[in-house]
């Protein structure tokens, strides 16, 4: 933000009296859970009209994860092998889905979904290894069916992963479109497209390889920070590896990596990877699978979650020797405030200057969009106060980002002194007030629990008639510069420019 400072002559106090500072102590031991992030397990559900569910009916095995694991995601794996030429699915079926969400919702947790129709794969008449997926007319039919359902229920959706094609919803066995395709082929376009039309649009959709991506974008170049975060195909299209660690190109997930994982790092700055390994060999584990490449691949390329139980040959080698709660920490983002300077002392009205130093210590960075607010509390006096930033902009791998920017204080504020909390909750009114869906920081004492803020450990006083009824008696004195009072608020335009008092630009 653009500061311009003037030379004020005014009455009575205006703004920033003093600042104080905070130094703050980070946290790198303790395992949390945080939304959007971490370990996963898979709750899979062979959908009929009499048991249409996947979620509801394993509540005991949500709340042993999010105790044992600190889970905050679920991936939830819906088949419809027994609709797969059933062109109108049964209401019961669709309801089924909102009651699996609202079990989610009822945990504090969220999930990850993915639709597909076989489990399994048979050889067809061509000696081949195939999969009998659905034709597309019916595969389109029950997308449009759960599109109202999945709008609904985006508050408790993380992301989806496109399924629908082949076994399993892995994009490679197929009957209906294309067998053992490697690359976006038309019939494979259809099924993105529609996707991206019935997914809430503010929710990714994860494809199986790169391939796949820059074949429907039809680019080879990454998203770029002035693409990401848009309502298009390349900025919502993230990925999921299902083979992590797998040998070189891990069972066919890269067909280059010299060039893929360079263009996965770009990416996955904006949107979500994650998956599974599929290493069940232990001797495999032992030579893929150590401590040091899992931390550094999943460091490289900005790994969110992955499961915990699969395959158990890997994932108990991790626990073992300690990766699992390397992962476990660091998966995702895991945010460190490192220093704060605020001010101490404004009148209603006025703007609290908040200089914050933020680590993100984690692999990856936030996906879906969040507000940050500056909290002012005193007893049962409580305001919340946007600042205008972006979590999603604050980069993994332990790089720092620097904030000063100015809270404005609602001139109603009774006098008083407040303390202050950053707080970062579920952008969904859904969501917003339950703590379980708050975002906390890797700091000695800054959490609290109970309201899912973080505390700043510093005070303001608010003081002194607010701004606005003594406007009057203030004088610039600066070249070229104009005052206006406009709704009881001064305003100062110097050139094409305007500014508060505080000399914040005003855009």
């Amino acid at each position: 933000m653009k500061h311009f400072f003037f030379t004020i002559f005014i009455a009575c106090i205006c703004a920033v009296a003093s600042a104080a500072t905070v130094t703050y102590t980070a946290d790198n031991t303790t395992i949390f859970s945080n939304p959007e992030r971490g370990f996963i397990t898979m709750l899979e559900g062979h959908l009929t009209q009499s048991k249409p569910y996947a979620v509801k009916g394993n509540e005991s095995i949500l709340d042993n994860k999010k105790t044992s694991e600190k889970m905050s995601i679920i991936l939830v794996h819906y088949y419809l092998d027994k609709f797969v030429n059933t062109e109108t699915l049964p209401t019961e079926v669709l309801n089924g889905f909102d009651q699996d969400m609202q079990v989610l919702r009822n945990k504090g947790m969220k999930a990850i979904i993915r639709f597909s129709y076989t489990a399994s794969t048979y050889v067809n008449g061509n000696g081949e290894e195939s999969a009998k997926d659905a034709k597309w007319v019916i595969a389109q039919g029950h997308i449009n069916q759960y599109k109202s359902h999945w709008q609904a229920n985006a508050d408790v959706i993380f992301c989806f992963q496109a399924g629908i094609i082949g076994a399993w919803g892995e994009w490679y066995y197929s009957d209906n479109y294309g067998n053992k395709q490697t690359t976006m082929i038309s019939s494979r376009r259809k099924v993105v497209d529609a996707l991206l039309e019935a997914v809430p649009e503010d929710r990714c959709i994860q494809l199986r390889t790169p391939l796949f991506k820059t074949g429907y974008v039809r680019s080879k170049e990454p998203l770029t920070a002035e693409e990401a975060w848009q309502n298009t195909g390349k900025a919502r299209l993230g990925h999921h590896n299902d083979a992590f660690l797998y040998d070189y190109d891990n069972m066919g997930t890269y067909s280059d990596t010299a060039k893929e994982k360079p263009y996965l790092a770009q990416e996955t700055l904006y949107v979500p990877l994650g998956g599974e390994t599929d290493i069940t060999s232990r001797s495999l584990a032992e030579q893929w699978a150590t401590y040091e490449k899992t931390t550094a691949e999943m460091s490289r390329l900005h790994w969110t979650f992955i499961q915990s139980g699969y395959a158990q040959q890997t994932t108990n080698m991790w626990r073992e020797n300690g990766t699992f709660d390397e992962l476990n920490r660091k998966m995702g983002y895991r945010y460190q405030l490192v220093s704060g300077s605020f001010s101490d002392q404004v009148r209603p009205g006025a703007y609290i200057d908040v200089q914050l130093k933020i680590k993100n210590v984690g692999y990856a960075p936030l996906y879906n969009k969040r507000t940050a607010y500056i909290v002012l509390k005193n007893g049962n006096k409580m305001y919340q106060l946007t600042l205008p930033v972006d979590p999603r902009s604050w980069l993994p791998n332990g790089v720092v980002t620097e904030i000063h920017e100015g809270v404005k204080v609602p001139a109603d504020v009774p006098a008083g002194t407040y303390d202050m909390y950053l707080y970062l909750p579920d952008q969904y009114a859904s969501l917003a007030s339950n703590p379980a869906y708050a975002i906390r920081f890797a700091n000695n004492n800054v959490w609290e629990s109970s309201t899912g803020m973080n505390k700043l450990n510093a005070q303001v006083t608010i003081s002194g008639n607010p701004i606005g009824q003594d406007v009057e008696n203030i004088e610039i004195e600066s070249p070229k510069a104009v005052k206006e009072i406009r709704d009881g608020v001064i305003y100062i335009h110097r050139g094409d420019k305007t500014y508060d008092l505080t000399g914040r630009e005003i855009q």
